[in-house]
């Protein structure tokens, strides 16, 4: 007796009422994860399509119907041994890919010239916590299934009695400074709070003069400045080195005071002018208007996120807001994927790290770059060809091998293949080479796979070959 002829379940996971809806919706998947992919990004398809557990399941339950469908047919006779193999040939590719989806490492290295490197970068966001100088800790933070939240945060133990949280997750975000007062014991900046408003542009942010990362804000065609009065006059009587065609700037006056000055088009909107806090003023590009609701005598950045609707980007740019109990004290913050990292001490010397960003993966070997290498098309600027010449060096020996890696010759070592992905030019005309490198664990189960298939085809169309049904007629 056969299981899968009688049992009622058995015998519908092996059915062709079953299989034709899978296939149309794995067509349609695909379909689906290809426009993302077109439309964002390979990181976006593999976060909402490829990369899903309800994806893999789905796999799993394809391989589960060619199972049972073939085992539905036992005990199986000669003309449909091809039928058997093919089933067999998707079963093992089908498996393969589930391999990867769960074992596999696919991420980037960028190394310039001369530079040796050995950790690539996996697209799987991971937050990263530093306690002292322990060791550094990862825990993975794309949340797939039930982002964190204030009833239901993530939290981690720490090895000084103390608590992680996570409690607020967005999955993409847009960051904003802030500007907070200094506490006992910390030097802060001069500080303003700029808002800028138009009819297609609305920028609320704060600048701090004498930080360089946050003393102006760029708006492609414009930026605003803050600088001391001298210091803004000194730069325009040298020519302006620095400063946009299109410019605000925010000066603070020798008394104390502030004061702006406009720019457009390269000339100056007449002398600097007296800013009173919470008025609104014109700008001249277009139908642009800036006011200063409040500035900060003493004050420091505060980075902070906030949710942004997901189409108009191309990447994602999620955050993630924590808190650290230690005792009675709590400190929180907010860190952006590849964003700085947070650090901080707590009154009783305790002293905190946090990062977040992609998963980093040691080689077991060494990648050292050479010489980097870029062919344009004739009389053209476009790029036709480029390749790396490098050594790798397995880390437990110490011995170097040369290599050329191009687009269509990657390297393969110790199981993992590394591919020239891209280049980026710096400003003094040097090239970084960007390698993609990868680990698929299930690759020779799809290329068995694959070759079964094959086979399988072969005997589905040499079984129906008439000589064969005539000699299983007659009982050969």
């Amino acid at each position: 007796m056969n299981p899968f002829k009688e049992n009622k379940v058995l015998r519908f996971l092996g059915s062709v009422k079953l299989a034709l809806p899978m296939l149309l919706i794995l067509a349609a998947l695909l379909a689906t994860g290809t426009i993302v992919e077109s439309r964002f990004s390979t990181a976006v398809a593999k976060r909402f399509v490829y990369g899903t557990w309800w994806f893999g399941g789905f796999l799993l339950l394809l391989a589960v119907n060619l199972l049972c469908s073939a085992f539905s047919r036992f005990p199986w006779k000669k003309h449909q041994t091809g039928f058997v193999i093919t089933h067999l040939g998707i079963i093992c590719i089908l498996a393969g890919s589930l391999i990867t989806q769960q074992g596999g490492d696919d991420g980037q290295i960028a190394l310039k010239e001369g530079e040796t490197g050995h950790v690539f970068q996996e697209e799987k966001p991971t937050l990263y916590y530093q306690l002292n100088d322990e060791p550094i800790q990862k825990i993975p933070a794309s949340f797939p299934f039930r982002p964190p939240s204030p009833d239901h945060p993530l939290m981690v133990r720490l090895e000084n009695e103390g608590l992680l949280m996570v409690n607020q997750f967005y999955l993409n975000a847009q960051r904003t400074v802030r500007g907070r007062n200094v506490e006992k014991g910390e030097k802060g900046f001069p500080a303003v709070h700029v808002e800028l408003n138009s009819s297609f542009v609305h920028e609320d942010q704060w600048l701090f003069l004498g930080d360089a990362d946050n003393d102006h804000l760029d708006l492609g065609p414009a930026s605003v400045f803050f600088e001391k009065e001298s210091d803004w006059k000194k730069r325009l009587s040298h020519g302006g080195k620095g400063i946009p065609d299109n410019a605000l700037a925010i000066l603070l006056a020798p008394d104390g005071s502030l004061k702006y000055q406009t720019r457009y088009h390269g000339q100056p909107g007449g002398e600097p002018q007296a800013l009173a806090l919470g008025q609104d003023y014109p700008t001249g590009w277009m139908d642009m208007q800036f006011k200063a609701p409040e500035r900060l005598s003493e004050g420091l950045p505060e980075e902070t996120f906030e949710s942004q609707p997901f189409p108009y980007q191309k990447d994602l740019q999620p955050a993630l807001h924590f808190e650290v109990l230690q005792g009675t004290e709590k400190r929180e913050g907010w860190v952006g994927y590849q964003s700085s990292p947070v650090s901080f001490t707590l009154s009783q010397g305790q002293a905190y790290a946090l990062g977040y960003g992609p998963k980093k993966i040691d080689l077991p070997f060494a990648l050292r770059l050479l010489k980097f290498k870029v062919g344009f098309d004739p009389g053209t600027e476009k790029p036709a060809s480029y390749a790396s010449d490098v050594f790798y060096m397995d880390q437990a020996s110490g011995v170097e091998t040369p290599a050329h890696i191009s687009m269509n010759e990657p390297l393969h070592f110790m199981g993992y293949t590394v591919y020239q992905a891209s280049y980026e030019q710096e400003p003094d005309g040097s090239y970084i080479s960007v390698f993609s490198v990868g680990k698929d664990p299930g690759i020779w189960c799809k290329y068995g796979g694959a070759i079964v298939l094959v086979l399988g085809i072969i005997f589905m169309f040499w079984f129906k070959n008439p000589a064969w049904n005539k000699r299983e007629t007659n009982g050969i």
